[in-house]
């Protein structure tokens, strides 16, 4: 099924504008998410940066209590062995500093006092044994071992047990120790250890939150020891694991992880940095994160409204493009129409030049086309009529030389069997010359006969003379209705010709038409078979007259030569009514007289066979030129028939 022109056009451009519109929706939408994430993420740095300035003051922090605490004279004055008064002073600056613990430990390792009230032992932290051999106060983040909690008392006080997560993976040992802040300051010969432990410690993430918002934690290793994230019961998700992501990236590969991640029972946009110890190995995690909720929430706005633009927009574009189709597809049909009307002949139809340039100039040549289809027709019209009286005249003229050619052959007829009595007569004539030299005594007798057959030969040749005569009008007058019929011929190539020029400018300008001068094509096509037919048809008709005239010709000389032995016979006719005459009065010369009739007699009979033969020929040429006249007629009444159907053809086209 073939569409209108207005469906194509709605079909191309209404999916056209609404996949560039969907297009666009796509684009806008997934360009509009990017810039929510990269936004996101830049908070989320942000975030980190304010989570590393906490922690660095955090660090400076307890570097600086450890200071108050060694210059505390209550800590550096007492005895050795007073570890009671030691740890109750560290005790009371611990608290009032907020650090998790202080301690005293002297230069081969003995953690003479601490403020947990702790008797002296004996360090194995390496840390620590390490810091004994520096004069320098340090200060990082470090995992206090087990064993040195368990010393203090605070093993269990900071177990943490580990949990699960969807998409993490426990990796045992990882909870052992503490991580922690650890500065130590030289006091004289001793070192003043201060710890700020993280485990279960919310202070530093808790600050973090509440200055940038969002979510904050600390890990040790791969577990949360100190979070702001909650899990579905509220309560902090202290003891989970980090994703094998995360963990992959940060603890492993040593790198900052950032992109999503998805945390507890939320996706979050995070960061993830790595916390080193002293000895430059990943101990720990800060992880500050944003909520991606607001950001996917805006994006998903910002997808439906532009989806409604786009529906909108596409709804918009249908009504235009109907309306735009309506407009352009209106004088279309309206040509459409016309054509139609041109294919059933009405050549009289006109289209309105009206609407936008291309219309108009299709309107314009459409009504070019149609009135020179009708100029065409008119000229072909009158043509054929031409060709159809020139016909009709051929046809009379035609039917008149045969005529002529028939009255003709009827009187060479008639001449062929006189000339025939005569030859018969001339034998008689010879017979009775030899009964003269026979017979003497009937010399009077044969000799009246003799003059009574020669009068009567006189008269039949002065008919024949007048028979030739006439032969010779007829032929000439035959010679004239040729020159007239080869004039027509003329006139009717000449027509033919003018038809198949005028039959070719029709294909030419059906050609031009398109599909509308398809049937005019057929037309034209006819118009020029039925010239090329009448030009046939008068070639054959030339080659008819050509056949004629050289038969005239023919019969012309005949008639010449048979007036001429005519005219002879008359002369010998009139010499044996003479010497009957001379014999009548003069019967003495009766043997010579028979001796000279019958040498003319001879004479008589053998002109007498040679006007037959030519009487005969005449007759034949007469029958010939009738033929032809009646070909001629039969040609010019197929030529009137052609002329007819040409002229039916031609009346289903309307030009008035």
């Amino acid at each position: 099924m073939k569409l209108s022109f207005r469906a194509r056009l709605l079909v191309s451009l209404v999916p056209a504008v609404v996949l560039v519109l969907a297009i666009a929706g796509y684009v806008g939408a997934d360009r509009f998410s990017r810039v929510m994430e990269d936004q996101g993420q830049q908070a989320a740095d942000i975030h980190i940066q304010v989570a590393r300035d906490l922690l660095a003051d955090q660090m400076e922090s307890v570097e600086a209590a450890a200071r108050v605490i060694a210059r505390d004279p209550a800590v550096s004055e007492a005895a050795p062995k007073a570890h009671g008064a030691l740890g109750a002073a560290l005790a009371r600056q611990s608290g009032l500093l907020g650090l998790t613990y202080a301690a005293v430990v002297e230069p081969d390792g003995t953690v003479a006092g601490t403020s947990m009230g702790t008797k002296p032992f004996h360090t194995s932290w390496t840390y620590l044994v390490r810091g004994l051999e520096s004069d320098q106060p340090t200060v990082s983040i470090e995992i206090v071992p087990g064993a040195e909690l368990e010393k203090l008392g605070l093993k269990g006080a900071l177990a943490i047990p580990v949990k699960e997560t969807p998409n993490g993976t426990v990796v045992p040992g990882e909870n052992e120790g503490a991580l922690s802040i650890v500065a130590v300051v030289p006091m004289q010969s001793k070192r003043l250890v201060a710890v700020k432990t993280f485990v279960k410690d919310y202070s530093l993430v808790d600050s973090v939150v509440a200055k940038v918002g969002g979510t904050s934690t600390i890990f040790q290793r791969g577990v949360r020891v100190a979070t702001t994230v909650t899990n579905d019961a509220g309560e902090r998700a202290i003891g989970t694991v980090v994703s094998d992501a995360v963990r992959k990236t940060v603890l492993s590969e040593r790198k900052a992880y950032r992109g999503e991640a998805f945390v507890v029972n939320k996706t979050y946009l995070a960061v993830y940095e790595p916390l080193k110890n002293s000895a430059g190995d990943v101990v720990g995690m800060i992880y500050v994160g944003v909520d991606k909720t607001p950001y996917a929430r805006a994006t998903r706005s910002f997808a439906v409204t532009m989806g409604l633009a786009a529906l909108v927009a596409a709804a918009v574009v249908v009504l235009l493009a109907f309306n735009v189709s309506r407009v352009m597809s209106k004088p279309l049909a309206a040509v459409s129409d016309a054509a139609g009307r041109v294919a059933t002949g009405d050549l009289t139809v006109q289209v309105p030049s009206t609407g936008y340039r291309e219309v108009e100039t299709l309107a314009g040549s459409f009504n070019a086309m149609t009135s020179g289809l009708r100029s065409i027709i008119s000229q072909v019209e009158s043509a054929v009529m031409q060709l159809r009286a020139v016909a009709g005249e051929i046809t009379a003229a035609s039917r008149s030389s045969a005529e002529h050619a028939s009255l003709q052959a009827s009187s060479v007829a008639q001449s062929t069997a006189a000339l025939e009595e005569l030859v018969r007569s001339f034998e008689s004539v010879s017979a009775g010359a030899k009964h003269v030299l026979q017979i003497a005594e009937d010399a009077l007798e044969s000799a009246q006969d003799g003059a009574a057959h020669v009068g009567g030969t006189a008269q039949v040749m002065d008919e024949l003379a007048s028979s030739a005569r006439q032969t010779a009008e007829a032929a000439s007058a035959m010679a004239a209705v040729a020159h007239d019929i080869e004039e027509m011929t003329s006139i009717i190539t000449n027509i033919a010709g003018r038809t198949k020029i005028l039959a070719l400018n029709a294909a030419i300008e059906a050609a031009r038409a398109g599909e509308a001068g398809k049937g005019f094509a057929v037309v034209s096509s006819e118009i020029r078979g039925l010239a090329e037919s009448v030009n046939q048809s008068a070639g054959h008709i030339d080659e008819l007259v050509s056949n004629i005239e050289a038969a005239i010709r023919r019969l012309e000389q005949l008639a010449a030569a048979q007036a001429e032995l005519t005219e002879r016979a008359v002369g010998e006719s009139h010499a044996s009514r003479e010497a009957f005459d001379q014999i009548v009065r003069q019967m003495q010369d009766t043997a010579l007289a028979a001796r000279q009739i019958a040498e003319a007699a001879a004479q008589q009979n053998r002109a007498a066979d040679q006007v037959v033969q030519a009487m005969q020929q005449v007759s034949v040429s007469s029958q010939e030129t009738a033929a032809a006249a009646e070909q001629l007629a039969d040609s010019a009444g197929a030529v009137d028939a052609e002329t007819e159907r040409l002229i039916a053809s031609i009346s289903r086209f309307k030009t008035q």
